[in-house]
């Protein structure tokens, strides 16, 4: 079985911390509906759409920080 052939949806609901999904409207790879319907998997997950590309935290890395610390804060 191939990483690819993985499908974990089924354990999001599962998930019991505080999370953050970011979805990067520039992502092709995972766009922001994709990462939108992760974020709804998760209970009491937020989502959040920024203006960046797949690989945010090296594209983007300030603007990951932003909210990703922010985040953390709360």
């Amino acid at each position: 079985m191939c990483s690819s052939d993985l499908d974990l949806t089924p354990e999001l609901k599962n998930i019991r911390c505080p999370t953050l999904v970011m979805g990067c409207v520039h992502d092709a790879i995972r766009p922001p509906a994709l990462a939108k319907g992760v974020a709804d998997a998760i209970p009491g997950s937020r989502f959040i759409e920024v203006d960046s590309g797949h690989f945010m935290s090296l594209q983007t890395p300030e603007l990951f920080a932003q909210h990703a610390i922010g985040f953390f804060r709360e």
